[in-house]
């Protein structure tokens, strides 16, 4: 089995930065789903997906759209893209800086798995950041903290959310790309929709208007990342009403415009 060195990973780089023991890389996957192999990095890193299928065998929900794993040092994987590759933005930290992480944070020592739109849109503002060469490492260096900070487990200290609260998440996300309204949840759980909303924001800290615009946009980031459709084909398949709808959910979400997007995967749409 191999241990890959700090930042070493099965791709080429485009872009890439070093700060305060910390390296930022964007790369394009060079080898086959078929020729990877079980590995572990000697330090902890991040890893996110802006193009093609990623397979992974991190512990969380599986979800549509980008996602960001986190692999502890020395966790054996094997995460690689689907069939054709694609191409992904890796923060990695050296062996000394992930030991003195570890000894002062709280942090998983299993591989895990993130959608959280927040975590994911400072990722994307760190890649676009790197890849800009006029950012200055403080920049960067405080980008990283920020993120790493926030993606730190926090201790929750509310009460048990009601049983009915699940499937108004699975409703979201099965019907995300239907004309679909909140008094329809609402009404679907014989609930009024005022109280729907109130214990929404109360136990996942967002609307579920928020969540439905959430699932929205992940959907069509899924769609970018695996297929040749156009933008306004990608709207209309994710639920929003027009291109301009997604443009503004998109950026709203990840930072950035459905464009510039596509283009850190390599990808060209109209």
């Amino acid at each position: 089995m191999n241990r890959f060195s700090t930042g070493q990973y099965y791709g080429a780089h485009t872009f890439e930065r070093r700060v305060a023991g910390v390296g930022l890389r964007h790369l394009q996957a060079t080898v086959p789903e078929h020729e990877i192999q079980e590995h572990s990095h000697a330090g902890a890193h991040l890893v996110l997906a802006t193009r093609g299928v990623y397979k992974t065998s991190a512990h969380g929900e599986r979800r549509e759209g980008p996602v960001l794993v986190f692999n502890p040092p020395d966790v054996v994987h094997r995460d690689c893209f689907a069939v054709d590759g694609g191409w992904f933005f890796a923060i990695s930290l050296s062996e000394d800086d992930t030991r003195a992480l570890y000894e002062q944070m709280h942090l998983p020592d299993y591989a895990l798995r993130s959608h959280d739109p927040q975590l994911i849109k400072q990722v994307f503002q760190l890649m676009q950041a790197t890849g800009n060469s006029e950012t200055s490492s403080l920049d960067l260096e405080l980008m990283t903290t920020a993120l790493l900070n926030d993606f730190a487990p926090q201790t929750k200290t509310s009460a048990k959310p009601p049983s009915w609260l699940q499937r108004a998440q699975e409703m979201i996300a099965d019907l995300s790309d239907q004309d679909l309204g909140v008094a329809d949840i609402a009404d679907a759980l014989g609930l009024h929709r005022v109280y729907l909303a109130r214990q929404y924001v109360r136990h996942l800290g967002c609307t579920p208007g928020n969540d439905l615009r959430r699932r929205r946009v992940e959907r069509a980031t899924q769609l970018m990342m695996t297929s040749d459709q156009t933008f306004t084909e990608i709207a209309l398949a994710s639920g929003f009403c027009d291109q301009s709808h997604l443009n503004r959910a998109f950026l709203q979400q990840w930072g950035m415009t459905p464009s510039d997007f596509a283009k850190m995967g390599g990808a060209r749409r109209i």
